[in-house]
């Protein structure tokens, strides 16, 4: 139902001009499908932060959903532009601007993306006994630029490509009051560095939604090579090994569940180490040479469009897989809810709020899924 939604809608269109109307005539419930699929419609999202890493903020972002002429007989995503912004209360912040394209009938994927963000952090010691305990604090003055594109292989679920990622940043420590001696040590520790980096990936795909997903797998080996003859400050590369696994258990019963790693080769700048990313874990709170997580989601609809949504995770930083079994295990688990707001898009939205080792209190707004 949802694919021949998308493709009437997506012909309607083009034949008369409907009077623009924010309620599914389905159910009469909000809607935003017509907005965004018939009137290149503009989706304002309010971002409240809450991460622990940087403390609470907000941040606001506009999507613009382009409207499709050609209509498909497969799902295909609708093209994407976007423009963000946060502030939050350690004065971070950031601003910058995507476009998500899709070109024919998913043949090519292609995501482009410039960020300016000013992050200031807790930096943890990437295993330092001492620091774990008293975090010193770090800024990132930075630039991002993104780039990725890929090729779906055939009429197969693979596809094949690659990204470029440029981050140039002002790294500065924090001094500590009283510490003079100290502090012109740390000093020291201020640099300019720079990433330059090219990402060869292959990926499955079989997804039955790219924002709310609810049947499918989406799977992807990638190799992250950062070199000086790129441009960049170090040489290394890391492994990354992603699965996502959706299963329905009824028709109002989903199941959805995640695998990663990354594991890095080379000394890396300490900010790229690979770090664990759940809900509700300070972001660089955990990072090693090596980084492994599991997390599974489950979604109950409870009334109409609305779902209530339960989720439980952990995983580990290490430097040597001989040392897996002594690594601190780190946690998260939670619970939140959704909603559909377009029924022809498949795309939930809601809020998740999350307890990380049962220290660290955080909650999201989500809009699809918390994973991506």
């Amino acid at each position: 139902m949802m694919i021949t939604g998308y493709s009437n809608a997506q012909s309607d269109s083009t034949k008369t001009k409907k009077k623009l109307s924010f309620k599914d005539p389905e159910d009469g419930a909000l809607d935003l499908s017509q907005f965004l699929l018939e009137a290149n419609g503009v989706l304002p999202v309010i971002i409240p932060i809450t991460e622990p890493a940087v403390g609470y903020g907000g941040g606001a972002a506009i999507l613009y959903f382009h409207k499709r002429k050609k209509q498909y007989s497969t799902y295909v995503p609708p093209n994407v532009s976007g423009v963000m912004g946060l502030y939050t209360q350690n004065k971070t912040w950031g601003a910058g601007a995507f476009h998500s394209h899709i070109f024919g009938e998913n043949r090519v994927r292609t995501i482009t993306a410039l960020f300016k963000p000013d992050v200031r952090i807790k930096y943890y010691g990437n295993g330092s006994e001492f620091l774990s305990k008293n975090p010193i604090g770090i800024n990132l003055d930075s630039w991002v630029i993104f780039q990725k594109a890929e090729l779906r292989l055939g009429k197969s679920k693979f596809y094949a490509g690659a990204s470029y990622t440029y981050f140039k940043t002002d790294v500065s420590f924090d001094t500590i009051p009283g510490r003079p001696i100290l502090n012109e040590i740390i000093k020291r520790l201020n640099i300019n560095s720079t990433v330059s980096s090219i990402k060869p990936h292959l990926t499955y795909d079989s997804r039955n939604n790219a924002f709310t997903p609810t049947k499918g797998i989406k799977g992807e080996v990638a190799a992250n090579f950062s070199a000086e003859w790129l441009g960049s400050s170090d040489s290394f590369s890391t492994m990354h090994t992603n699965f996502y696994g959706y299963l329905p258990i009824s028709s109002r019963f989903n199941s959805a569940w995640r695998f990663e790693g990354s594991y890095l080769l080379g000394d890396a700048p300490f900010y790229a180490y690979p770090f664990l990313d759940l809900r509700g874990i300070p972001a660089m709170r955990y990072q090693g040479d090596n980084v492994m997580l599991t997390e599974t989601e489950w979604t109950y609809n409870v009334y109409k469009r609305w779902s209530l949504i339960g989720f439980v995770g952990g995983g580990k930083a290490f430097s040597e897989f001989s040392d897996f079994a002594e690594s601190d295990w780190a946690y998260t688990f939670g619970t939140g809810f959704r909603y559909k707001i377009a029924r022809l898009l498949g795309v939930n939205m809601g809020a998740d709020f999350a307890w990380g080792n049962g220290e660290d209190f955080a909650f999201y707004i989500v809009f699809g899924s918390a994973w991506f």
